[in-house]
């Protein structure tokens, strides 16, 4: 069991989203992770959000009733070590995972035991962030689960400022050899509140943000600081596994001529972001065989969901268009 228990915030949660159906499941290693289910009558789909880091689902209501009043129903949980998710270290302000694939594995279960508990004609994801990454190593890992996938300023790469790019890996192997995993990474450290500004890196939207921050405030156990020298050197790893098999993918569509057989794609891009690599994006995008979409909503910053009203209408509306094509096909 983590050191934080998600149990411990059912009631909470359901508080905050009546309209859904509020859980608890074991993760990998006996973390707790808690998930909602808001299903709805003679649905064209399910779609399956994964957030990203330092995120709930609580955030994404405005997200969840555009879906289910298109006719979607959906299906969600926090990751471990965030949210109202339960922690593995004793400080829980710490953003730390042993290895992405063990939120591969939370997701999988969730796949298996809550989502296909009902059947659907078609499971969709709609992936932020980190939760893009993670998507996608579970479709390396168990292809076929999605119809379709819709990621926002996906994770594909991200800036390693100060240090250069080719550094990092051997310097957080040697931090990982001197017992410095579970440390916070450099420069970072414990949950601290941030007033809005001009120049705020999520969204421009002060409104959205400040509910945001209201929330945490509000409920404390969700605050989360830095990541450790653990997640940062994981999340270096699960991107180079996308990669790879990127790059193995192109090679044997080109040998064999035949056409993909993987989930068609949508990748919205924050045409603004400073948190993730946008030229990975492009180069994921240009070196992809198979139905795959890049549309840029230029003024966005990274959290295009929690952008201003115009900004998150286009990718609401390009979202909505990609899986209601899949469901009609």
């Amino acid at each position: 069991m983590g050191e934080v228990a998600a149990s411990e915030s059912v009631s909470e949660v359901k508080e905050l989203v009546p309209e859904m159906e509020v859980g608890v499941f074991d993760g990998c290693l006996g973390v707790e992770i808690i998930y909602g289910v808001r299903e709805v009558d003679a649905e064209k789909g399910a779609v399956v959000i994964v957030n990203g880091r330092n995120e709930t689902f609580v955030k994404y209501c405005e997200v969840i009733n555009e879906l289910t009043a298109a006719g979607f129903s959906v299906y969600t949980f926090d990751h471990r070590g965030q949210g109202f998710s339960g922690r593995q270290l004793t400080d829980p302000h710490k953003g730390h995972v042993d290895s992405f694939d063990d939120y591969v594995a939370d997701l999988h279960f969730f796949l298996e035991h809550m989502v296909k508990r009902r059947p659907h004609d078609s499971c969709l994801v709609l992936a932020h962030s980190m939760g893009g990454t993670i998507s996608l190593l579970h479709e390396l890992r168990y292809p076929g689960n999605f119809a379709g996938i819709v990621m926002t300023a996906p994770m594909l790469g991200f800036p390693t400022a100060p240090w250069p790019a080719f550094l990092v890996p051997p310097l957080l192997s040697l931090l990982e050899a001197l017992g410095q995993s579970q440390r916070y990474i450099h420069g970072g450290g414990p949950f601290k509140p941030e007033s809005f500004s001009d120049d705020n890196i999520l969204t421009s939207d002060q409104d959205n943000y400040n509910r945001n921050q209201r929330l945490m405030a509000e409920y404390p156990r969700i605050q989360l600081g830095s990541p450790t020298n653990a997640w940062v050197k994981q999340a270096l790893v699960a991107i180079d596994k996308i990669w790879l098999s990127h790059a193995q993918e192109a090679i044997e569509e080109v040998m064999a001529g035949a056409e993909s057989l993987r989930a068609p794609l949508l990748i919205l891009q924050a045409g603004a972001d400073r948190v993730v690599d946008n030229q990975a994006q492009e180069r994921f995008f240009c070196g992809r065989a198979g139905k795959c979409e890049l549309q840029v909503i230029s003024e966005a910053r990274h959290e295009i969901l929690v952008e201003s009203p115009e900004l998150r209408e286009m990718a609401v509306k390009a979202m909505l268009d990609f899986f209601e094509q899949i469901c009609g096909d």
